[in-house]
């Protein structure tokens, strides 16, 4: 009997580890592309950015880059065919344009 609770619980946590690599792997976002060394600066998370990127655009989640825009520090994330600059010191979008 205690055999069988031990072999339940690996599969169970194989399947939860299973489970994450899967949503991990479905949500897109791969991490930050370009700008690692500007992240420090910025007030707002990666996912926070993904998040208010794909509220303005839709579309696949693609790469996701940390810039310079017009004087402030943006998340630039590519959402389907839009290039959506996020700032990255409130989280409010500011623009979407159509990647060309």
């Amino acid at each position: 009997m205690n055999r069988r609770i031990t072999v339940g619980v690996a599969v169970l946590a194989l399947g939860a580890a299973a489970g994450v690599g899967i949503a991990a792997a479905s949500s897109g976002g791969s991490g930050l592309d370009d700008g690692k060394d500007l992240l420090p600066q910025a007030k707002i998370t990666l996912q926070q950015a993904e998040t208010a990127a794909q509220s303005a655009a839709s579309g696949s989640l693609n790469e996701t880059d940390l810039e310079h825009y017009e004087g402030r520090l943006v998340f630039n994330v590519d959402v389907g065919s839009h290039d959506v600059k996020v700032d990255a010191t409130t989280g409010k979008v500011l623009a979407a344009p159509v990647d060309e």
